[in-house]
């Protein structure tokens, strides 16, 4: 037999009694690689395909949106520049009242919930005097956020 022969199957005869082994299974030599971190470039090009995204949040059952989204109001009404400044600010300002409701401890629940709806009935009324006609329109046909989402089999 060759040298190269024995010595490559004295090598994986030596893999294979140490991997039947009783207990090498539970007893790691050393201690396993931590993940990589996500959203990390592959280290050179062609490495590895593109980074897997990471997983979407639980799902919550009957979500109730905390307030309005600048993008979603800017991509659905279609605002100008100065609408978006304008309600940006009314939105920074409701978002900060709103903060300050929930941190007031003084306040019962109901006491709690009853000022931010009057924080979000403020901050609508600001919106929708930002905008012309047609996008009130829009805006009006919109859902409120915190409403509960409608149920069509519950009427």
């Amino acid at each position: 037999m060759k040298p190269s022969a024995i010595l490559s199957l004295s090598l994986l005869s030596a893999g294979l009694a140490l991997s039947a082994s009783p207990g090498a299974a539970d007893e790691p030599t050393s201690p396993p690689a931590p993940p990589a971190a996500p959203g990390n470039p592959p280290a050179t090009p062609g490495e590895g395909s593109e980074p897997t995204p990471p997983p979407p949040p639980p799902q919550r059952h009957m979500r109730v949106r905390p307030g309005y989204v600048l993008e979603e109001l800017t991509q659905k009404l279609s605002l100008t520049a100065d609408q978006q400044k304008a309600i940006g600010a009314i939105l920074r300002d409701s978002q900060a009242q709103m903060q300050t409701v929930r941190g007031d401890d003084s306040l019962s629940r109901d006491e709690r919930r009853a000022k931010i709806r009057g924080v979000l009935a403020s901050t609508r009324g600001q919106v929708r005097a930002a905008l012309t006609p047609d996008q009130q329109k829009l805006f009006d046909a919109m859902p409120q956020p915190g409403a509960r989402p409608r149920n069509p089999d519950n009427n």
